[in-house]
Formats: C-alpha cells, structure tokens, sequence
C-alpha cells in the first residue's frame, strides 16, 4: 500500500513537472549522444569523491544508451538523434547490440544521423545503422576490412634461455600456442580463418543493406580504401560532408524544414530537461544481473593495470560472483536472474565454482546466460550452467577445452650464474619447479589435464542435454560464433540484453516487458554461506511414487482431526 502511494506521488510530481516544461515552452528537435570506447554493457559511477573534486564521469554504458534513445522515443517532440560516433574499441558483439538498438530508435519513428571522425571498419559498421552518415571535410574512411595477427614467442624466448611447455586437449585449444611454437599450426589457421571469414562476411553484408550496394561493390570499395571524406560521398559510403555547425542545416534540407529556422541539436544534458518524464510504474518482482567479466580467478573481482595476459586487466574474482549469485538467491524480490558473461575464461577450478552456484541458483530462480563480445573456455563453462544461453551472431564461444602451461626458467637461471641445489622426497615432488618437467610429470600433467577436461564436457552435456558423442566434435578448444553456436546447440537463441531479458520474464512468469527496470547485484553485503543444493522436483517426486509403492512398515504420527 505505501509503495503504491510512493509510485503515485512520484507521478503527480512528474505530470506537474511536464506540464510546467510545456508551459516555460521547453523544446527539443535533435539531441546529440556521443559515443565511443569500450562502450561496456555496465558502467559503474565512480567514486563520489572522483566526481565531486575531479568531475570524473562513468563512460557511456550500452545500458544507459537503451536508457536514453527509449526516453527519446516515448517524447512525441523529439524528432530524432545524432550519434557522434567516436572510435569504438569494443567487440563485434557489442556493435550488433548497437545496431539492434538504433534500428528500434528509427523503427518508432526517430529519424537518427551518424557522425563519423575518421571510422575504422568497426566503426563504420555501426554507423551504417543509422538513416544517415555524416563526416568532416578533412577525414578519412579507413575501411580497409580485417585484419589479426599472432605474435610467436617461441625463438624470442630461447634467446634468454626460457622455454614453454604446453598440453592441451588438442592443437584448436590454442591459447598457448604463442608461447610454445615459432609459426601457427594448421588447425589454429583453419579456425582463425573461418572466423574472419564469416564476420568479414557480415561486414559486406551490413554495408550492402546499409548503403543499397551489391555484395561484389562493397567488396570492392574495401579494397579501394581508405577514402577521403569527399571520394567517400562520390562513392556513396556517406551522405555528405560537413562540419559539425553545418549539421542542423543539413537535417532541415532532408526533413523539409524551413532553412531559415533549421532545427536545434541539443546536448543530452540540455535536452534532459525539456523532455517529458516517463511515468514509473511499479515492478512487484525483478530480474537480477550478476556479471562475469574479465579473466575468472581466485579472490575478489579486481582491475590489474597491467597488460600481462591471464593476470593483466579485468579479473571476474570466483569470491565475488559466487556472493553476488547468492545474494541473488535470498533476495525475494529477484524472480529470475541474467548472468552476463564477457570472459575469455580462466581458472578451470574457479569456473566450476561459479558453475555450482549458477545450477543452485537455477533450481530456484531461472537463469538466463547472456554472452557478451566474448564467452569462451571458463565464459563457456559457466554459461552452461544456465537454464537458457543467448548471445549475439558475433559473440566469440565454445572453447570448451582445458590447456596447461608450464614456464620453465632453469636456464635463464643458470646463465646469471645462480646455482640451485634441490632436494626432495616423491618422485613428483618438484612439479611445480621452474626446471624442465621429468617424463613422469609429464604423465601426470596430462592426467591432471584429461580430468579437468571430463569434468568441462560433463558440465556441459548435463546443462545442453547433449550426449558425449554430439558434444565431442563441437569440443576440442574449437571457437565459434554466436550463429554457429546456435546452430549447434551450445546456446539457445541469439539476442542482446533485452531478448534476455524477455526470456527471463517468460521463464519466471513475469509479464513480458524490455523496459522493465534490471537490478545489478553486487557482493558488497559480505560473506553468504551457500543453502542446500535443492533437489530436483522431478526426481523428488519420482522418488516419493516409489516409496509410496514399496511395501515397509510405517512409524508416522497418525492424521489428527478436530472435528
């Protein structure tokens, strides 16, 4: 009853305030968002000192841009968006998200401009999203396709006298390739190569959509690139150039407004105060958010400012998930959970801890894995854990294999003249030395190696429902694409954070709503201990009919009545 009262008196405020915006003759035409970076799925605040005595801002969010373009569509006044699209650094998976959300934006009715500095091909391609695309006199299109490569360490570090010993389940599980060998193996280049087919690909196909071209010309203004701003409008990449005060004309010229009276482009803060404020409308139960981002390891969830692969960057801590998944599980108001998951894996042992509480999680409250830019090896072994798997045609999956490195530094340490004296007792007992491993280490590594991988494969045929035999050609450290995961069986749909958020409703019997607010949980409340695993209601039930059947002796309290 009180939140109730709360909610309406929230929303008198609100039509009050909408109409005072009306009467003080508050408009805006255009409104201008600009993006860039890493464009992450969350973005949180940071610290309120950061921002009080620093003016430090959280980067733009993909959560806070649906945030904002679903504002923009519910106001009749606003007549449409221009994205100032700076370089992107994120992941394909992301750009898809991007497009998806641009293309909804126009599909009600927004007319959206894309302006462009310099785009790479990444950023071209979320540009072409938009009705139209804009670039400045002096800039250039350096769309020029895909390009990867991978640097071999093998030779450099024989130089210094260090080497690397490396068993993996097969040659496609090859993380540790770079570190082992002086040129890509032939399963490595197979993969690779299919890979960036497919999304050079996509790529072609975007374009062509986007700018009304046949598949071969787009093919072959790539190869042509980069291109001047002006060549690139001859060309019909782009719509026109101009510079950024020259923009509103241009809108007024395409949309039949008066040249005299082009239309204003107001920045988001600006805007902010003259568009109608939505109505809040009340959410009994929620869907919660766990994420699992960066590099899975031991501990806390932590940023390492280091560029050092596995321990550099972004770590998903085990601890802090595990606690935020818990938290999850007593919250009443979390009917069902979203586990986003952008990792290229980790730490096996910590995978299958996060693993645990995903399938405990799930017995009560339905999960849903959402797959972000990236969600392979450990990504993967989580998601599998969850009662439905969605990630976009261009997430990087599968991986579902186990590799073990091993550096050994014994002659690096002899040429600086140290002299090690080593005494042990077991016929492995130096495992974990820095010297070359012995043949019998050798042979336990490779066991230690098959169990982690049994246990990976079992993780996943339980949560796929898959046998071994289907699983194991998918299997191997192969990657795949979201699309070519789907057509596999690995995931179960392809979308972004909205569709997963339909399928969590659906699956916890929520009304079906994209808008719905999401509720980001932390592990910020201290240290849960887990609840009992709970058992399967099917199996609990099948196991009462045949007790029930079997005759035995009962010692009951008889049914009392007081009638």
């Amino acid at each position: 009853m009180l939140t109730a009262i709360f909610i309406w008196l929230i929303n008198l405020t609100r039509r009050i305030r909408n109409l005072w915006r009306r009467l003080l003759r508050r408009r805006v035409a255009y409104v201008r968002i600009p993006i860039s970076g890493a464009l992450p799925e969350f973005a949180p605040a940071p610290p309120w000192w950061a921002q009080r005595f620093f003016g430090a801002q959280a980067p733009l969010s993909l959560s806070e841009l649906r945030r904002r373009f679903e504002w923009l569509a519910s106001d009749p006044q606003v007549r449409g968006v221009a994205l100032d699209i700076g370089t992107l650094t994120c992941g394909w998976a992301t750009i898809q998200s991007v497009d998806q959300e641009v293309r909804r934006l126009r599909e009600r009715g927004k007319l959206v401009v894309a302006q462009v500095t310099n785009p790479d091909t990444k950023t071209y391609v979320a540009a072409c999203a938009a009705d139209l695309i804009v670039a400045l006199p002096a800039g250039l299109l350096t769309v020029t396709g895909l390009y990867t490569e991978v640097r071999f360490l093998k030779d450099a570090l024989a130089k210094v006298d260090v080497s690397a010993e490396v068993t993996a389940v097969s040659p496609y599980k090859a993380a540790g390739e770079p570190l082992a060998r002086s040129d890509i193996s032939p399963e490595n280049r197979e993969q690779l190569e299919r890979l960036i087919d497919q999304r050079y690909a996509m790529i072609v196909e975007t374009i062509a959509s986007a700018r009304r071209k046949t598949v071969d010309e787009v093919r072959s203004l790539i190869d042509a690139a980069p291109w001047s701003a002006r060549r690139a409008q001859e060309v019909g990449l782009i719509d026109a150039v101009l510079y950024e005060d020259e923009l509103p004309a241009f809108l007024a010229s395409r949309t039949g407004a008066s040249p005299a009276k082009p239309p204003e482009i107001a920045e988001w803060g600006q805007a902010r105060r003259a568009l109608r404020l939505p109505m809040v409308r009340r959410h009994r139960r929620l869907v919660g958010v766990v994420a699992v981002e960066g590099t899975i390891a031991p501990g806390r969830s932590r940023q390492i400012p280091l560029p050092i692969p596995l321990i550099g960057g972004e770590i998903a801590g085990s601890e802090s998930i595990v606690q935020a998944l818990r938290q999850a599980e007593r919250n009443p108001r979390i009917a069902a959970v979203i586990l986003y998951v952008n990792s290229p894996g980790g730490s096996a042992f910590d995978s299958d801890l996060i693993w645990r509480e995903v399938r405990r999680l799930d017995r009560r409250k339905p999960v849903v894995a959402l797959m972000g830019d990236v969600a392979a090896s450990g990504g993967y072994y989580v998601a599998s854990g969850a009662r439905a798997i969605l990630a976009q045609p261009g997430t990087i999956t599968g991986s579902i294999g186990v590799l073990i490195v091993r550096l050994v530094f014994d002659g690096l340490v002899k040429r600086v003249g140290v002299n090690t004296v080593a005494i042990g007792r077991g016929a492995n007992s130096g495992f974990f030395a820095s010297d070359a491993p012995t043949e019998q280490e050798r042979l336990a590594t490779r066991a230690l190696l098959n169990d982690a991988y049994a246990l990976f494969k079992q993780r996943v045929i339980e949560g796929r429902s898959m046998t071994e035999d289907v699983l194991d050609p998918l299997a191997g450290g192969r990657v795949w694409t979201g699309s070519e995961a789907r057509e596999r069986r690995l995931i179960d749909d392809v979308g972004g954070m909205p569709e997963a958020l339909l399928k969590a409703q659906e699956l916890a019997g929520l009304p079906r709503d994209r808008t719905a607010p999401l509720v980001l949980i932390s592990s910020e409340r201290g240290r849960l201990a887990p609840q009992p695993f709970p058992d399967d209601p099917a199996k609990a039930l099948l196991a009462a009919l045949e007790l029930a059947r079997q005759p035995r002796a009962w010692a009951v309290l008889p049914v009392i009545s007081d009638k």
